[in-house]
């Protein structure tokens, strides 16, 4: 199997580990999603924005996407991250700052912190390079309705703005942390 599994982008080893990992999360009570959700949070380096753009086009959640993505590299749970970045999707629910953009403050506090000298800096240079690329931080700019009504939310909905735009939003948020991680 070695050339093989290579070929298809899989070692023996990790499919050993998959394999291992979901045999466990069955014996536990758990379901095969659970198990499959533990082997995301091993993402790398190169993958971990594509992961992330993934985790967001199922669950919706853009902060939820980042944070569960990017905790576990920090030793956090990724049930924990969900349950933290819960409150943070959709700019806090009201169309503020992108729940992506909030998350990957959260990331680079946890890579960076607690000595705020060491991570106000690397939040300027997060917001700079995420601006050049999309010209606001806002979910509400960013989508160009208010996410902050229902209305607006409705809008954004049947203009399919969040399945269309917030993936690449969330994307954007993954490599500039790679790169500022790195």
């Amino acid at each position: 199997m070695g050339e093989e599994g290579q070929k298809e982008g899989i070692s023996r080893r990790e499919m050993l580990k998959c394999s291992f990992c979901a045999g466990v999360a069955l014996a536990a009570g758990g379901s095969l999603t659970e198990a499959a959700a533990a082997v995301d949070t091993k993402a790398t380096s190169r993958n971990r924005p594509e992961a992330a753009k993934a985790h967001f086009i199922k669950s919706m959640s853009c902060s939820q996407a980042i944070l569960e993505t990017y905790a576990p590299v920090f030793g956090m749970k990724a049930d924990h991250a969900a349950k933290l970045a819960t409150g943070f999707a959709g700019g806090m629910g009201m169309g503020h700052e992108c729940g992506a953009v909030t998350a990957a403050y959260m990331v680079l506090g946890l890579a960076n912190g607690p000595k705020e000298k060491k991570v106000f800096p690397k939040l300027e240079a997060f917001n700079k390079a995420f601006k050049a690329r999309h010209r606001e931080l806002g979910c509400s700019q960013l989508l160009g309705v208010d996410m902050g009504t229902k209305a607006g939310m409705r809008e954004a909905s049947r203009k399919g703005l969040i399945k269309n735009r917030c993936p690449e939003y969330v994307k954007t948020a993954g490599e500039l942390l790679e790169k500022m991680l790195a």
